[in-house]
């Protein structure tokens, strides 16, 4: 082969090679879309960039969004007054915001989302290298729907139990959300004068069980369940309350949508109503019968010496 003809081929391979998928140096990366989010809860984006040089002092990151054919600045790490005015008073209160995870990553937040929320989002990385190689933004789609899910607890307003006794408390959870999803439900204590609440147990797709820490020991032993009882209705049964179980007693149902990329992502969540459970321990007073005076004896005891003594005074 001649050298000319050397040349060529060389030319023309390194010309194929920088056409080869993956090639690029730099890519942005979000979630795979559309993202499901119901009106009212919080939407979160996390946004990540790989193959920026070194020598980049600091990244930045600009979000931006299309909603019926208009383009929309939000928000930017590097200008707080970058975004529309459309937006400018959320980012403000921070209901919009962007947060750092590490120099190459953030994560876009909406805690409270509207209906006009619903459009195209780009997360874009501002490039500072002086050349472009790769790719400096994504996008993702998200649907914003209604929030359909509802909760209800059917139990009294208030509990008390003695110490070994049964309790079992009844939830109502459904949804009519349009796309496919599915219920996860899980009863909480939140036991006097903690500050954390602790769960007591879980049921999740395909009516599978979990204990929480605290209950464990007891779920191993048939002590606490929890099974779907009708369509949409939810059975806890703890089978000996215990003095430690005084508190609060109420559930979380979560419902939740399987994304494009097999991960479970949350709509909506929602929490029942809470119930005061109190738990007296057992009295001690029936097992100490036939040891001695009956408390109510006593004050009869007592007034027939006093009686004695003051007839003897008189005499």
């Amino acid at each position: 082969m001649s050298y000319s003809k050397f040349v060529c081929v060389v030319t023309l391979l390194l010309g194929l090679l920088q056409l080869q998928p993956g090639g690029t140096r730099v890519s942005t990366e979000v979630p795979k879309g559309p993202l499901y989010r119901a009106v009212g809860h919080q939407l979160s984006i996390p946004c990540h960039v790989r193959g920026i040089n070194d020598s980049a002092s600091w990244i930045e990151f600009e979000f931006r969004m299309q909603h019926q054919g208009t383009n929309h600045d939000i928000i930017s790490t590097r200008d707080p007054n970058h975004g529309d005015v459309l937006f400018s008073d959320r980012v403000r209160t921070k209901t919009i915001s962007v947060e750092r995870r590490d120099p190459t990553s953030v994560v876009f937040t909406i805690t409270d989302l509207k209906a006009s929320d619903e459009g195209e989002y780009e997360c874009a990385v501002v490039n500072q290298e002086g050349s472009y190689d790769g790719d400096y933004s994504a996008k993702i789609i998200v649907k914003v729907i209604k929030d359909t899910l509802r909760v209800s607890s059917l139990a009294p307003t208030s509990l008390s139990l003695e110490e070994g006794d049964a309790l079992a408390l009844i939830l109502k959870a459904s949804s009519d959300t349009v796309q496919r999803t599915n219920l996860s439900v899980t009863w909480y204590l939140q036991p006097d004068g903690e500050k954390h609440p602790h769960p007591i147990v879980s049921l999740d797709r395909g009516l599978t069980q979990s204990p929480g820490p605290r209950f464990r020991e007891r779920y191993g032993a048939g002590g606490v369940q929890l099974v779907k009882v009708g369509e949409d209705t939810y059975k806890l049964s703890i089978a000996k309350v215990e003095l430690l179980d005084q508190g609060e007693v109420y559930c979380q149902a979560v419902e939740w949508i399987e994304g494009p990329d097999g991960h479970r992502n949350p709509i909506s969540s929602k929490l029942s109503e809470k119930t005061p459970l109190k738990v007296k321990a057992k009295g001690n007073e029936r097992a100490s019968s036939g040891s001695g005076p009956s408390p109510g004896v006593l004050p009869g005891i007592l007034t027939y010496l006093i009686a004695l003594v003051l007839l003897a005074l008189v005499w």
